[in-house]
């Protein structure tokens, strides 16, 4: 203890003086005198210790004063501090360093560098049981060492914080995890704060901040008030009545509270539990029944609100409500609500039916042509199978679809399947003749001849990426999100895939070939090579293309290839195909083919990846993306009665067979295959969305037939662009005409300035106010700019940002900052003169 003393008391000493002084002075009262004899025994640098007795003051006086006027002095005190006007060194006493005290609390303030420790005293003493833990002392100093000013408030702050487990230095912070605690049924933290702290001084920051008053307050009525309030300013003010005796004003501070604590990353967890809780006691659930979805939409605290606007929307597209546009708009808005991470799924689903409803709500098939219809599938129709991919697989990554989400699903499949895929196939069958090809688009057989040919003749490198069961809406998806996330010169079209659509022949189609020859066995041989596995692809490129340097890789070689190794392999080369195997894998399995969806959009991140590493690390300046075929799947499994009796043949699938029987058998197709040898064969094919009755499961994902979505094949030509600048983000900026604000609530708008295109990418804005010393004093807008349309008026955004109400001083300069939620560097700052009216 006696090293520990000495050392403390050196630290004193050596500690920087403050400008006006050029020495230091201790005073040290010991009125029990339990550190007499060991005094002697320190060492301290530079110090000359001096006992005071009641008759040596003046002697002492003099010799710091007079006699030693720059030395440091020690002033060993055995006794009790005496009133100011009966001690002779008083003067001393208020120009020095007052005090040295043995006692933990002394070590607290000497540790936080406190040179007057007497303000601090009466405050630690209140909290004496809170030292007497040396863990509690040690967490203290770390949330306030680094503070540049110190106070007995904040420290009393410090202490609540240690208490309740706070990781900032606010009070909001540590009642979010009082709060939280509370909400899950403990009162731990609750318990040290009684013993160790100050309920009293809690009710009081409470009522301070949030004017919360009650007679006998407790947590559960804080909350409720809290999230009362803040719904009565959701809804404005359309609230039970039985709510009003608990509603907090003004009601600034409140909104801004549970504001930006539903936006504070790390407390998410924590809104959850406490608001969860809330909706329970407050009966949330009741409220919302039989509100409408232009009121539900206004609330964003409780999970609740969700729920409701889910079930709502859902029940009336089921009843056949075609307020589609309303619908959507409202349900789009709620990206930014808090609770969209847990609903993200359900409110996809519901605008994709939307989507696909309104879409089916006017749809006329109506075209007298093949090649009409053709081109319609790729301009219109194509985005209804989208929707009806997208819905399915927003609906597949909900937890529990409730009643009314299920209902909706069941109505989307009978409108998806008997709405527009039946109308479509029986359109497509009665346009389409009985020789092959069926349009005037580029058939796959010609892809290499017309597409690739002459980019070698020219000496350019090109590299094909051939997806396996690749489907036309799917890459027209790609091909938006490449234009969005990279610089590249993309133009897409259709082409005609062979007949039968099945990957043995597809794949064949798109090598360099003279001859495709339909063997014994079945299987498919280009020029009298075999043509399955990229192994003997590889080969077929050598023999049709000797003179140049060829490969074929499997794209998962090429994805998990770093830069030097693809450097190496592709150095010197001319063609280049790579395979990539994920949809028609997944989708030809029975038990994997609702998965087929999910394989979609795992096929569009790999082939943005692999279009990015071609880019980068070979510096590929020409890329194809093409397929073998495209698919029908419906996730309801089709009855016996769209099933048809299946003739025997060289090569039979579920739609189709290839034989050498020329004549068609009712509800079939048959053709001719000219581009393949022999030169007898025939394949048939059921007409419209019929399957021929084989043995076994999976025939909700099919292929092999004439449909459009299974023929029509889509071409990317990806054309690169070295140090190419990457898409620019659009410009946001503020509308509202704004120099004074006099007013706690203000009403925003915001301008988008460019509409979404493939040269400016979407933005997520955040907005709110801070005052001079660059406090946060409002609640935060988020603002998503994704909006595509041309129209200035339709490219508006709008948000309300509320004032706290005990802003001080209410006369100042503030900030309006609006900043780009992924790049702190994209910030506009609007400086703003606050003048705020008194809260009375």
């Amino acid at each position: 203890m006696a090293n520990e003393t000495q050392t403390l008391l050196q630290q004193r000493f050596d500690a920087p003086l403050p400008d006006y002084q050029q020495r230091r002075i201790i005073f040290w009262y010991d009125e029990n005198q339990d550190y007499a004899q060991e005094l002697a025994a320190y060492q301290l640098n530079n110090v000359v210790t001096l006992t005071v007795a009641p008759n040596n003051y003046f002697a002492i006086k003099y010799q710091i004063e007079v006699q030693q006027p720059t030395q440091n002095f020690l002033l060993y005190l055995p006794m009790a501090q005496p009133e100011p006007q009966q001690d002779p060194l008083h003067d001393i006493y208020l120009y020095s360093q007052p005090e040295f005290h043995v006692d933990r609390l002394s070590q607290v303030l000497d540790e936080l560098h406190i040179e007057d420790q007497a303000a601090y005293r009466g405050t630690l003493l209140i909290y004496k049981s809170f030292f007497e833990n040396k863990q509690r002392q040690k967490s203290l100093l770390a949330f306030l060492q680094n503070e540049a000013e110190l106070s007995p408030e904040k420290l009393t702050l410090g202490i609540f914080l240690v208490l309740v487990g706070g990781k900032r230095l606010s009070f909001a912070n540590g009642l979010v995890y009082l709060l939280a605690e509370w909400a899950q049924g403990q009162d731990a933290a609750w318990q040290k704060l009684q013993r160790f702290g100050s309920l009293k001084w809690f009710w009081q920051q409470v009522s301070q901040d949030f004017n919360y008053q009650a007679e006998q307050p407790s947590l559960a009525q804080l909350v409720c008030s809290l999230f009362t309030t803040k719904t009565a300013a959701e809804f404005t003010g359309k609230v039970p009545k039985n709510w009003q005796n608990m509603l907090l004003t003004p009601a600034n501070n409140t909104i801004v509270f549970i504001d930006q604590w539903q936006n504070a990353r790390d407390l998410m967890a924590e809104y959850e539990l406490v608001a969860q809780q809330a909706s329970e006691l407050l009966r949330i659930d009741a409220f919302t029944r039989g509100k409408s979805v232009d009121f539900l939409a206004q609330g964003s605290t409780f999970a609740a609100y969700d729920i409701a606007l889910i079930t709502f929307v859902a029940e009336q597209l089921t009843a056949g409500s075609i307020s589609y546009d309303d619908y959507e708009l409202q349900l789009i808005k709620r990206r930014t609500a808090f609770w969209n991470a847990h609903f993200q799924a359900s409110y996809r689903a519901l605008i994709q039916a939307i989507r696909l409803l309104r879409g089916l709500a006017g749809l006329t098939i109506d075209a007298t042509t093949a090649q009409e219809l053709w081109q319609q599938y790729q301009e219109q129709y194509m985005q209804l199978d989208r929707a009806y991919r997208k819905f399915y697989r927003a609906f597949d990554q909900i937890n529990e679809p409730n009643d009314a989400l299920r209902m909706l699903q069941q109505k989307v499949e009978r409108f998806y399947t008997d709405g527009y895929l039946e109308p479509l196939a029986q359109r497509w069958d009665s346009l389409i003749g009985n020789q092959l090809p069926l349009t005037q688009a580029l058939p796959t057989t010609e892809f290499y001849s017309k597409k690739v040919n002459h980019l070698v003749n020219e000496k350019r490198r090109v590299f094909v990426i051939v997806v396996d069961a690749l489907r036309y809406e799917i890459a027209s998806q790609l091909q938006d999100e490449l234009n969005r996330n990279q610089h590249f010169d993309t133009q897409l079209e259709a082409v005609e895939g062979t007949v039968p659509s099945y990957t043995d022949i597809g794949m064949a189609a798109l090598l360099p070939h003279k001859q495709l020859t339909l063997n014994d066995k079945g299987s498919i041989e280009v020029d009298g090579q075999l043509s399955a596995g990229v192994e003997n692809r590889q080969r077929i490129l050598e023999k049709q293309l000797p003179d140049l340097s060829v490969t074929a890789q499997p794209a998962k070689t090429i994805l998990a290839a770093n830069r030097d190794q693809l450097r190496q392999l592709y150095k010197g080369t001319n063609v280049n195909y790579i395979y990539l195997d994920t949809i028609d894998a997944r989708g030809d399995n029975a038990k994997s083919e609702d998965e087929v969806f999910a394989a979609a959009d795992l096929v569009l991140t790999q082939l943005q990846e692999l279009v990015g590493i071609l880019a980068r690390y070979v510096s590929a300046t020409n890329i194809f993306i093409t397929a073998d075929h495209g698919f029908l799947y419906t996730r309801q499994a089709l009855t016996s009665l769209d099933k048809i009796t299946q003739p025997a043949g060289v090569v039979h699938k579920r739609r189709f067979v290839i034989n050498t029987e020329a004549a068609a058998a009712s509800n079939t197709h048959s053709f001719a295959l000219p581009a393949v040898a022999p030169d007898n064969l025939f394949v048939h094919v059921p007409t419209g969305l019929l399957r021929y009755a084989v043995q076994g499961g999976g025939s909700k994902y099919v292929h092999g037939g004439t449909t459009l979505q299974e023929m029509m094949v889509p071409l990317l030509t990806i054309k690169t662009e070295r140090n190419a600048r990457s898409p620019q983000q659009v410009e946001v900026v503020l509308l509202t005409e704004l120099t004074t604000v006099g007013s706690y609530t203000l009403t925003l708008s915001f301008i988008q300035i460019q509409p979404v295109s493939d040269l400016r990418r979407s933005k997520r804005v955040l907005v709110y106010l801070e005052d001079t010393a660059g406090n946060v004093i409002s609640n935060q807008i988020t603002l998503i700019a994704d909006y595509h349309n041309d129209s200035v008026q339709q490219r508006i955004l709008t948000g309300k940002l509320v004032i706290i109400n005990d802003i001080t001083p209410r006369y100042q300069q503030g900030t309006l900052v609006i900043i780009n939620a992924a790049d702190s560097e994209d910030a506009q700052r609007h400086a703003v003169n606050l003048d705020l009216p008194e809260i009375k």
